[in-house]
């Protein structure tokens, strides 16, 4: 297992993070069995995974993540965010305070924003303003300064928010949990690139696998969780366009004899830009294939192969698209031919 530092914090994460949101019994993931995340846990442990991920909007992610690793709390680096859009100190620190009784520790290592204020999603009527980015360094601070967290972060801040941050913010916001895949590019921009680079901000990436479908074991009939009927990625015209990618990553898993799970993750990995790339699964058996990808190496003919795939099918997204289908407007899904069911937020 290989293991990254985030900014001047000192902290070590493993490149593979166990993610949890599929733990949490959501309508998105539907349940899952306690006994089966304790076998995960004990497997990323066995495989060098120091590195774990949730959230307390994740159902009841944090209560079982707590029972899980309440006898080896020192032995990960724990994440987990704050929900919604109170970001002054006294309403984050209890929010923390929640968060950590129903992780049983008295303080996690990463304390993320969980979305910013997107005018349009949600119940969210406005989008950031000065004060918000002020809030939440200050909080940031105010939490590291207690012991309570040892250093802050965002999640899906694009690089309109991020350079609206003061330059010192990020000598406690350390990183940017955001979607980043084969098939969802919107983060990596050289803009954006050169932003983080220049305050050394790492990614996080979540839905490293597009929410499995980069796992090449979904066909277009095959049953869908919510929250994969509710991605972009799983709704055509989009879905067959991004099969092509599949089928690229597909050959060359079958060139190396590796699984296309783990083809795609190493891609994730070998960007120098992300820290860590979160798998989440509620079946130890994926979760094991998935870990795997830190043992396996592409050439550069393969990166070379599946960056072409990925810039072809990334190169008729809206710059604004967002991956859940209610976070966006219906002009920007009207540009893709996405029709849906689902209630849009705007």
């Amino acid at each position: 297992m290989e293991y990254r530092s985030l900014g001047a914090a000192g902290i070590k994460i493993s490149t593979i993070c166990l993610g949890t949101w599929e733990w949490g019994g959501t309508d998105g993931w539907g349940s899952g069995d306690l006994d089966e995340y304790g076998k995960m846990f004990d497997s990323a442990i066995d495989a060098g995974i120091n590195f774990i991920d949730t959230a307390e909007g994740y159902g009841k992610s944090e209560e079982i993540l707590g029972k899980v690793i309440k006898e080896r709390r020192d032995k990960v680096v724990l994440a987990s965010k704050v929900s919604g859009y109170q970001w002054g100190y006294d309403a984050m620190r209890s929010s923390l305070e929640r968060s950590l009784e129903r992780l049983q520790t008295d303080y996690v290592d990463i304390y993320q924003v969980h979305w910013p204020k997107i005018k349009g999603r949600g119940r969210c009527m406005v989008g950031m303003d000065d004060r918000d980015y002020i809030d939440i360094q200050s909080s940031m601070e105010g939490l590291k300064e207690e012991g309570l967290i040892r250093t802050g972060g965002v999640s899906n801040f694009r690089l309109h928010h991020l350079q609206k941050f003061q330059d010192d913010a990020f000598e406690v916001v350390f990183s940017d949990q955001v979607p980043y895949s084969l098939l969802w590019r919107a983060y990596d921009d050289p803009s954006t690139v050169a932003f983080c680079k220049s305050k050394r901000l790492k990614y996080l990436s979540y839905s490293s696998l597009a929410a499995g479908l980069l796992s090449g074991k979904y066909e277009k009939e095959s049953s869908l969780a919510y929250a994969q009927r509710a991605n972009v990625l799983f709704n055509e015209p989009v879905q067959t366009r991004a099969r092509k990618v599949v089928g690229v990553v597909k050959d060359i898993a079958k060139e190396l004899d590796v699984a296309p799970s783990q083809v795609a993750l190493r891609w994730v990995i070998d960007n120098d830009l992300i820290a860590s790339a979160i798998v989440g699964t509620r079946k130890v058996k994926n979760f094991e294939e998935n870990v795997e990808a830190a043992n396996i190496h592409l050439t550069k003919e393969h990166a070379g192969r599946l960056e072409q795939a990925s810039r072809v099918f990334w190169s008729s997204m809206p710059a604004g698209l967002e991956m859940w289908i209610w976070d966006n407007n219906q002009t920007d899904l009207d540009k893709i031919g996405v029709r849906s069911d689902f209630e849009l937020s705007v």
